[in-house]
């Protein structure tokens, strides 16, 4: 064949630049099955937060939350900053901060603040405070609202870090020194991911995304050419090579289609629109499940219905569904009641009925027919999370008859739109997740066999991409004459 010559060119070339890279995302991927990136989890951000005493301030909260511009506001949630009640009204672009009851707290959180909120966490004592733009663990976009940010070091024995955001004086982030070593040695260079490059979004989205291409174009042709040159029927080998080119071909044609694997699906986790559809919600949407009634509602109706929270409350959160309003109290990550504030004597609740809420789904895909509407108290295939990544349950699954075949998923505890799914998304969650992380349902539900397969693969990879670096190592040693000299068939 004429162009069997190219591509085995092609493959060298690209091995070439691509095999150390490859080696070095085998390695990491190793790590990050036992250390994912840092994040602080629900079960931090509740004990660095303060029990709200709300006693002293009914009155400022509900004329503060009448006062603001309802269709400017995303969000509003009220917890305890210093022993004074706080509102933190999210917006599209920012963050405000109010201080309820008598006095005035700053607008901007000082590095005092930040030094007692990091106390309150019961990690250990502050060391030093730092203010900063962003670093190696709050690079990415989800901390811009909260810029600048309180770097506070503790001195427990666990190395640990916490940021506090300048905007709300919330703990926003945690790392400890254990996850930051390893981080180095996985997230990081595996999402080539340096502060340096990650700040800029857009050289971080290219660079990944065609990095990632190069070495799909390096794994297809390495495959095409392993295919073409088995020597099927040949007694006493399969293979015209010896030595190492033997062994590259041998662990090849037996992982090959998993290399391509990885390396495709981490291509396609760059995609973020180019070829498959987001799954944010359209805000319209959300909306629509919100309904037209504003955060404020009856302001006397609302101090008793915020009366009624216990001294354990330590975020309060309004909420808006299918047009009628909701407090809800929440004392820990999976400790929550919803208390209807245009009823006094309205039902408490652990979480919406879905049900309920059948009323409001054809409205949230306008022209589309509901198909179906399922509540979900475990994860399946489409819905899921991780050992380190744990998503909300119950959940609403909204399905329409339209062209694309839309998915909504409705947070029962929140009753907000936390994802959509049209059949394009679904097909990336394959393409992606399930290539790069092996993620269906029975894996997930058994972590170790799981983590196991997986690093089995990832040392397998990791190895051949050393016998490709040798490869490399010594074709490039080898006089310039000499390197065109014909691979045998």
């Amino acid at each position: 064949m004429s162009w069997t010559p190219v591509v085995a060119t092609t493959h060298r070339y690209i091995g070439l630049t691509m095999c150390l890279l490859f080696a070095m995302w085998f390695a990491t991927g190793l790590v990050m099955l036992f250390e994912p990136f840092p994040a602080l989890g629900s079960a931090d951000r509740f004990a660095c937060l303060e029990p709200i005493d709300v006693a002293g301030s009914l009155s400022s909260v509900a004329s503060r939350v009448a006062a603001f511009d309802q269709d400017a506001v995303a969000r509003i949630r009220l917890t305890s900053r210093d022993g004074r009640p706080v509102l933190h009204v999210h917006r599209a672009d920012r963050i405000d901060t109010f201080a309820m009851g008598d006095g005035a707290a700053p607008p901007v959180a000082d590095a005092g603040l930040a030094r007692r909120a990091a106390a309150g966490c019961g990690f250990g004592s502050p060391r030093a405070v730092q203010t900063i733009a962003d670093d190696q663990w709050t690079v990415h976009q989800s901390f811009d609202p909260h810029r600048p940010l309180h770097k506070v070091v503790l001195d427990d024995a666990a190395g640990t870090v916490v940021y506090v955001s300048s905007r709300t004086g919330e703990v926003v982030q945690k790392t400890t020194a254990s996850a930051r070593a390893w981080n180095w040695v996985g997230a990081v260079p595996h999402w080539i991911y340096p502060t340096v490059i990650r700040r800029h979004w857009a050289l971080w989205d290219r660079l990944v995304f065609w990095l990632a291409a190069a070495g799909t174009a390096g794994a297809m042709s390495g495959l095409l050419i392993g295919v073409l040159r088995w020597r099927r029927g040949t007694p006493g080998s399969f293979s015209p090579f010896r030595g190492a080119l033997y062994l590259h071909h041998l662990t090849g044609l037996s992982l090959g289609l998993i290399v391509l694997a990885w390396i495709l699906s981490g291509m396609v986790s760059m995609d973020h629109g180019r070829l498959f559809s987001l799954d944010a919600p359209a805000p319209e949407q959300v909306r629509a499940l919100a309904g037209d009634a504003p955060f404020a509602g009856d302001p006397a109706r609302l101090r008793r219905r915020l009366h009624a929270a216990t001294p354990a409350v330590k975020e309060i959160e309004w909420l808006r569904v299918d047009g009628r309003r909701y407090l809800a109290f929440r004392a820990a990550p999976a400790s929550q009641l919803l208390v209807p504030v245009d009823d006094d004597g309205g039902a408490v609740m652990a979480a919406f009925d879905a049900d309920a809420l059948a009323t409001v789904a054809p409205m949230l895909l306008p022209g589309a027919a509901v198909a179906g509407l399922e509540r979900l108290e475990t994860y399946d295939l489409y819905y899921y999370g991780r050992e380190h990544a744990a998503r909300p349950l119950p959940v609403l699954r909204v399905r329409f008859a339209d062209a694309a075949s839309t998915w909504l998923h409705v947070d029962l505890g929140s009753g907000t739109l936390i994802e959509r799914l049209d059949s394009s998304r679904r097909a990336y969650r394959f393409l992606f997740n399930a290539l790069h992380s092996h993620d269906l349902p029975w894996m997930l539900e058994h972590v170790s066999l799981r983590r196991a397969w997986m690093a089995l693969l990832c040392a397998g990879g990791f190895a051949f991409s050393l016998n490709g670096v040798w490869l490399s190592w010594k074709w490039l040693r080898r006089p310039r004459d000499s390197r065109r000299r014909r691979v045998p068939r």
